[in-house]
């Protein structure tokens, strides 16, 4: 499994998410017809288009609201996918795709809101969908120089789903800055098992066997 770097982990988690929304909006948006004014060229131009009209057609869908913010994110435009996502919000604080991606494009800006909405997130999301969000609150924590939160967060992707190796290198980087260099090796070589070929995994585990690597 190749590793996605940091950089590249919320378009993913978008693209996980606009999964979800397209489901859970089943075929009525797909009824919509497109307003007058020129068809779209592009895909994504398609579906930012039929999102506005289900967002038109009833403003207060907060479903509706979120595929918006997610083809926005899509279209590589964060300022209008946080207006929906926002908006979304505001009609459900308990849509937990909308709090999960406003609390990722939140991170760096507010990260006391942004680990508030990432929270609520992993509270509302179904189970096997908790650990992408956890994993964000993870992240979030850990860079804020809270290790012990982040662990604890980082516990509970992997309870949700075992085998994500962000998880596993989360929490073994948490619990390595904690000191607790049994576990976090543990943690490393599990990790290893879903990349192998990671210079990161190889380097820390190194560190911790005293350059045996085993």
């Amino acid at each position: 499994m190749r590793v996605l770097p940091r950089s590249e982990k919320s378009l993913l988690l978008a693209v996980i998410g606009m999964t979800l929304v397209v489901f859970a909006l089943g075929a009525a948006v797909l009824v919509i017809k497109l307003r007058p004014g020129g068809e779209p060229r592009t895909a994504v131009e398609r579906d930012i288009t039929e999102f506005q009209n289900a967002v038109r057609a009833n403003p207060n869908d907060d479903w509706a609201q979120t595929g918006l913010g997610l083809a926005m994110l899509n279209a590589k435009k964060p300022a209008d996918a946080q207006r929906a996502f926002e908006a979304a919000v505001e009609v459900n604080p308990k849509n937990w795709v909308a709090s999960f991606q406003l609390g990722l494009l939140l991170s760096a800006s507010d990260p006391v809101r942004a680990d508030s909405l990432l929270a609520t997130g992993a509270k509302y999301a179904p189970e096997t969908n908790k650990a992408a969000p956890y994993i964000a609150l993870g992240d979030l924590r850990l860079q804020q120089g809270d290790a012990e939160s982040a662990k604890a967060a980082y516990r509970r992707a992997i309870a949700d789903v075992p085998f994500l190796y962000d998880s596993h290198l989360g929490l073994a980087k948490a619990l390595e800055e904690l000191g607790e260099n049994k576990d976090a090796l543990e943690q490393y070589r599990e990790a290893a098992r879903y990349n192998p070929s990671s210079e990161e995994i190889r380097q820390a585990i190194a560190r911790l066997t005293g350059g045996g690597g085993t």
